[in-house]
C-alpha cells in the first residue's frame, strides 16, 4: 500500500535551483530569485520552503501582504522545516512584531538545534526585547558552537553583565584572555577597552578594590587615560579614600578646569557638598571660599572657578564675587550671561542683589563710560574703562532681570533703549520674544521673532525660533512657510519629518490643539511617537557592531539609555498633547458629526420638494469640489513631471518619491471610536516611563475617572500626592473630585471593580473607602475643602483658583463666596505693568473659570477689567500697551508677504 507522496523533498535539479534561490536572496538578486522559485513551484506547487523563500523575496520588494500569505502557506505545507519557521520569523521581525518573531525562531531551533544563523538572529531579538535570561542561554549556545570567535566570548560576558552575574562575566573575560597568545599592535585599543570594561563590571558588582587594582596594574595598557583617572577617582570616593581622590581630581582640573564634574568630585572629596536640604554650614562656606580663591589664582582663565562660588556665597561676599564675574562678560558682549545667572534667582536675596548690581553698573556706564569700583568702594584710583558695547549689554541683562520680577513695563522700556542704541543687534529681539510672551502678547512675540529672522536670513536657529513663536501665536500657516525656507525644495512636511524635527511637530500639534483641529494635532504627535519607535529600532545596528569594535562600555551605556528613552521630555509632551486631544474628542462632539446633526435637524423642517432641491444642490457642489481637487492634483502632477524632466535634462537626480499619506489631515485618527482606549494606552506608557512628572498623573486621573476606574484614579491621586504634596492646587482638585466620585451611588457599579465578581468588587470598594478616609484625615470632604482654603487658599492665584473651584463643586450654594475668593486675590498686582506673583496664563485661566465654570458674567467682566490694567501688553485682555504690528515690504525679497515691523515706541495708547 503506497503512502502519500513526499512533496517536500526535491530531486537533484530542483534542489540545485533552490540553492540558487538562496544565493540570489543573499546577493539581493531578487528578480532571479523569483524566477528560480517559480521554476520550482511550477513542478512542485506545494513545496513549503520554496513558497517561504519566494515570500521572503517579495517582502524585500515591498509586497508585504503577499509575502505573509506565501510564508503562511509554506509553513502549512511543511511544519517540520526550520527554513519555513525561520522565514516566518524574519517577516515578523521586518514588521517589528518581535514577540512573534522570537516564537518562530525558537520553533526553528527545535527542528535544527545547531543552526548558527537562527541562533544569531534569535540573540539579536532577545537583547532587543531585553529578554536577558534567554539572551544568556542563546549566547552560551553560540559560544559552544564557535568558541574561537571573539564576538561570542564578549557577547556571553555582556549577557551575564546585564543579567547581574558580575563575577561570572569577569571570569568569562579572563577565560577569553587566556585563549589569546598575545596582543598584536593593531589591537592595542581593543585590549585597553577590555580592561576598562572589566573594571566597570567589577565596580558595579561591588568589587571596588579589585577594580582599582586592575586599573592601576594595567595603567600603561589603557589608552583612555582621562577615563581611567575619572573611574579611579570615583572608586576611591566609594572606598572612602577622599585624599587620594582629591589628588586625582586636582590633576584632572589641570587639563580641563571648566569641567563641572571634576569640581563636583573635588568638593565631594573635601566633604564640601550641601546636605539633603541643600544647606551648607558656615565652616563649609569658609572652606569653599578658600578652595576657590586658590583655584581662581591657579586657573585665572577658568569660567567655572569664578561661577561656582556664586552658588555658595551669600551676602556681601556674593555681591563682590558676582560683580567681578559679570564684568568680563559685559565687556566682551556675551549674550548668554543671564542664562548662566538665571538659576541664582531661586534665591530671592541673590536675585535682588543681581538687580542692584546691574543697576549700579548701568548708572556708572551712563555717567562715566566706566565700570564702578569693585564692591562699590569709592577711591581715588582711575575707574576701569569699559568697551563701547558694555553699556548696551548691561541694559540687556537689566531688561531680563526686570522680566524675571514681573516688571514688564520696565523690561520693555530698557529693551527700547537697547534697540535705539544698537538696532542691528539680533539678540535684543530674541529676548523681546520671551518678555512679550510673559506679558501675554504672543502675536507681538511672533513679530519680534520674525524681525530677528529677517535680520539674518542664513541663520537656521533664528528661523526655527521664529517658526516656534508663530506656532504659539496660532499663526500656523505662516510658521509652516517660515520653516519651509530651510527645507529641501520647500517640502517642510516630509523634510522635517525625515530629520526627526520633534520640536516642530510638538509645537505644530499644540497649535492645532488650540484650534481644536484634533485630527491634525494627533497626526503631529503621532510623528513624534514614530521617531521614538525608530530610536528603539536603531539599536539593531549596534548589537553586532559594538561587539566587533570592542566598544563595550559605550554599548552597555547605550542599552541603558534606550531603556529610558521614553522618559525624554519630547515623548511626554507628545503623549500629554495626544491624551488631551482624545479627552476633547470624548467630551466635545466632533465638528463634522455636530454639523451633520444640525443639518439633519434643519432638513427635518423642510418640505419634501425643498429637501429634494437642497440635496440636488449639495450634490452639484460636491461634484464641483471634486472636479476642482482633481484639476489641482493634475496641475501639481504636470508641474512635478516638468521639474523631473528639467532635472533629467540637466543631469540632476530627482528627489526620491515619497509614499503619499492617505490621511494628511488626521481625519481617521480623530474618527476613532474609542478615544478613551487610545488615551489609556498612552497613560500606561507614561506611568511606566514618566511617572516622576506631575502632568502624567493629572491626565491619568482624567482618563480613569471618565472610565469609572476608581481604584486606578486613586492610584493617580496618591502618586500625584507623593510628588507634589497636599498643598499643590492640582492635587487638591484630584482629591476632592475623587472623594466626590466615591460618594456617588453609581461608583458602586463601576465596571473596573466587577471584572472578578461581586466579592472582589466589594473588597475593592472597601479598599477605596479606606484610602479616601486616609486622604481626608478623619474629616468630611467639606471640612477638608475649608481647611485647604484657610491654609493654602491665598498662597498664589493657582491655589486660590483651585480652592474656589472645588468649593463650587462641593457646595454650589456657596458660589458667591467662591467668586469673592477669586476677586479678593492679591496675587495679581494693582500696579499697571507689574503682574506681581501671578503670571498672565494664571490670570487668563481664572477669567475662563469665572466665565465658563462659574458662569458669572459680572465677575468675569470685573476680573477682565482688572487684568486689562495690570497686563497692559496682553492681547487676550486687550491691554492698552499691546504692540502694533505693521507689515512692511521685505526689501531683500526673502518673504513675498513681508516681514513684520516692530516699533517699541509706538504703543497703542
Amino acid at each position: 500500500m503506497s503512502g502519500k507522496p513526499d512533496t517536500q523533498t526535491l530531486p537533484g535539479k530542483e534542489a540545485g535551483l533552490f540553492r540558487q534561490l538562496i544565493r540570489h536572496y543573499e546577493t539581493k538578486q531578487y528578480k532571479k530569485g523569483i524566477k528560480a522559485a517559480d521554476q520550482i513551484l511550477k513542478k512542485f506547487p506545494e513545496h513549503g520552503e520554496s513558497l517561504s523563500m519566494k515570500g521572503l523575496i517579495l517582502n524585500c520588494q515591498e509586497h508585504k501582504e503577499e509575502a505573509f500569505v506565501l510564508a503562511r502557506k509554506g509553513l502549512t505545507m511543511d511544519m517540520k522545516s526550520h527554513v519555513c519557521w525561520h522565514v516566518y520569523g524574519l517577516l515578523y521581525r521586518g514588521d517589528r512584531n518581535y514577540t512573534e518573531a522570537i516564537k518562530c525562531y525558537k520553533n526553528a531551533l527545535r527542528l535544527d538545534k545547531e543552526n548558527f544563523q537562527i541562533m544569531r538572529d534569535l540573540a539579536l531579538l532577545q537583547i532587543q526585547m531585553r529578554d536577558i535570561p534567554g539572551y544568556v542561554e542563546t549566547r552560551q549556545q553560540l559560544l559552544q558552537l564557535k568558541s574561537n570567535a571573539k564576538g561570542h566570548w564578549l557577547g556571553f560576558a555582556v549577557a551575564h553583565h546585564l543579567n547581574g552575574n558580575h563575577a561570572l562575566a569577569v571570569q568569562i573575560l579572563e577565560a577569553f584572555e587566556q585563549t589569546q597568545e598575545g596582543v598584536p599592535d593593531n589591537e592595542q585599543y581593543e585590549q585597553s577597552e577590555m580592561v576598562m570594561y572589566k573594571a566597570m563590571i567589577l565596580r558595579e558588582g561591588g568589587e571596588l578594590e579589585q577594580a582599582l587594582d586592575l586599573l592601576q596594574t594595567h595603567k600603561d595598557e589603557i589608552k583612555d587615560q582621562l577615563g581611567n583617572e575619572e573611574t579611579q577617582a570615583g572608586i576611591l570616593l566609594d572606598l572612602g579614600r577622599p585624599s587620594q581622590a582629591e589628588e586625582i581630581y586636582r590633576h584632572m582640573l589641570q587639563f580641563n578646569p571648566d569641567n563641572y564634574k571634576y569640581h563636583q568630585g573635588l568638593r565631594r572629596a573635601l566633604n564640601l557638598l550641601p546636605d539633603a536640604a541643600g544647606n551648607l554650614s558656615d565652616d563649609q562656606r569658609e572652606q569653599l571660599s578658600q578652595l576657590y580663591d586658590g583655584l581662581q589664582a591657579q586657573y585665572p582663565r577658568s569660567s567655572a572657578a569664578r561661577r561656582i562660588p556664586l552658588d555658595f556665597k551669600v551676602g556681601q561676599a556674593f555681591r563682590d564675587a558676582a560683580d567681578e564675574y559679570v564684568r568680563k562678560f559685559l565687556d566682551n558682549g556675551v549674550p548668554s550671561l543671564f542664562s548662566d545667572l538665571k538659576p541664582l534667582y531661586r534665591d530671592q536675596q541673590k536675585g535682588e542683589a543681581l538687580g542692584e548690581l546691574f543697576t549700579r553698573i548701568n548708572e556708572s556706564l551712563e555717567a562715566t563710560g566706566s565700570f564702578p569700583p569693585l564692591g562699590g568702594e569709592q577711591g581715588n584710583e582711575a575707574l576701569p574703562q569699559a568697551q563701547g558695547q558694555a553699556h548696551v549689554w548691561t541694559m540687556f541683562q537689566l531688561a531680563q532681570h526686570y522680566d524675571m520680577q514681573g516688571r514688564t513695563g520696565d523690561a520693555l522700556g530698557m529693551l527700547d533703549r537697547c534697540i535705539q542704541h544698537s538696532p542691528s543687534l539680533l539678540e535684543l529681539y530674541t529676548v523681546q520674544c520671551r518678555i512679550l510672551k510673559h506679558a501675554g502678547d504672543p502675536e507681538g512675540a511672533a513679530a519680534a521673532a520674525d524681525k530677528a529672522r529677517s535680520m539674518d536670513l542664513a541663520d537656521r536657529f533664528v528661523n526655527c525660533q521664529a517658526a516656534k513663536w508663530q506656532f504659539r501665536a496660532g499663526q500656523i500657516e505662516q510658521a509652516e512657510r517660515t520653516a519651509a525656507m530651510f527645507t529641501k525644495d520647500g517640502d517642510q512636511a516630509n523634510n522635517l519629518h525625515d530629520m526627526q524635527c520633534m520640536w516642530y511637530e510638538i509645537e505644530c500639534g499644540r497649535a492645532h490643539l488650540q484650534r481644536h483641529n484634533l485630527g491634525k494635532a494627533l497626526k503631529m504627535f503621532l510623528h513624534v511617537f514614530k521617531h521614538f519607535e525608530d530610536f528603539q529600532e536603531d539599536q539593531f545596528d549596534f548589537h553586532t557592531y559594538c561587539l566587533r569594535k570592542m566598544t563595550l562600555r559605550t554599548y552597555v551605556e547605550m542599552l541603558r539609555m534606550e531603556d529610558e528613552v521614553y522618559h525624554h521630555m519630547y515623548y511626554s509632551k507628545a503623549a500629554w498633547g495626544s491624551i488631551q486631544a482624545y479627552l476633547l474628542l470624548l467630551d466635545q462632539p466632533d465638528k463634522d458629526a455636530k454639523s451633520a446633526a444640525e443639518e439633519e435637524a434643519r432638513l427635518a423642517g423642510l418640505s419634501v420638494d425643498d429637501r429634494k432641491k437642497h440635496k440636488q444642490k449639495q450634490k452639484k457642489e460636491e461634484g464641483r469640489r471634486v472636479k476642482e481637487e482633481e484639476a489641482k492634483a493634475a496641475k501639481a502632477k504636470r508641474e512635478q513631471d516638468a521639474k523631473e524632466k528639467e532635472n533629467k535634462e540637466k543631469g540632476k537626480k530627482g528627489p526620491d518619491k515619497k509614499e503619499k499619506d492617505p490621511d494628511p489631515e488626521g481625519k481617521h485618527l480623530a474618527a476613532t471610536k474609542d478615544p478613551l482606549g487610545e488615551a489609556t494606552k498612552l497613560v500606561q506608557q507614561l506611568k511606566q516611563y514618566a511617572g516622576d512628572r506631575m502632568q502624567t498623573h493629572l491626565l491619568a486621573f482624567e482618563v480613569y475617572i471618565r472610565k469609572g476606574r476608581l481604584l486606578l484614579s486613586l492610584q493617580a491621586v496618591k502618586r500625584a500626592l507623593k510628588l507634589a504634596g497636599p498643598a499643590d492646587p492640582g492635587v487638591h482638585r484630584l482629591v476632592v473630585r475623587l472623594c466626590k466620585a466615591v460618594q456617588q451611588p453609581q461608583a458602586q457599579t463601576s465596571n473596573a471593580q466587577t471584572q472578578n465578581g461581586s466579592g472582589s468588587s466589594q473588597v475593592v470598594q472597601q479598599v477605596i473607602h479606606s484610602q479616601v478616609e486616609q486622604l481626608m484625615g478623619a474629616q468630611s470632604i467639606q471640612q477638608y475643602s475649608e481647611a485647604y482654603i484657610s491654609s493654602h487658599g491665598s498662597a498664589s492665584l493657582r491655589h486660590t483658583a483651585a480652592a474656589a473651584e472645588m468649593l463650587l463643586l462641593l457646595q454650589p450654594e456657596q458660589k458667591q463666596r467662591a467668586v469673592q475668593l477669586l476677586l479678593d486675590s492679591q496675587a495679581v498686582s494693582q500696579q499697571p505693568g507689574t503682574s506681581g506673583q501671578a503670571s498672565h496664563e494664571d490670570a487668563k485661566a481664572v477669567h475662563n473659570l469665572l466665565k465658563d465654570t462659574f458662569q458669572d458674567a459680572e465677575a468675569s467682566a470685573q476680573w477682565f477689567d482688572r487684568c486689562q490694567k495690570v497686563f497692559c501688553w496682553s492681547q487676550y485682555f486687550d491691554g492698552a500697551e499691546r504692540l502694533q504690528i505693521q507689515p512692511v515690504p521685505d526689501s531683500n525679497g526673502a518673504l513675498k508677504d513681508g516681514v513684520a515691523h516692530l516699533s517699541l515706541n509706538g504703543h497703542k495708547r
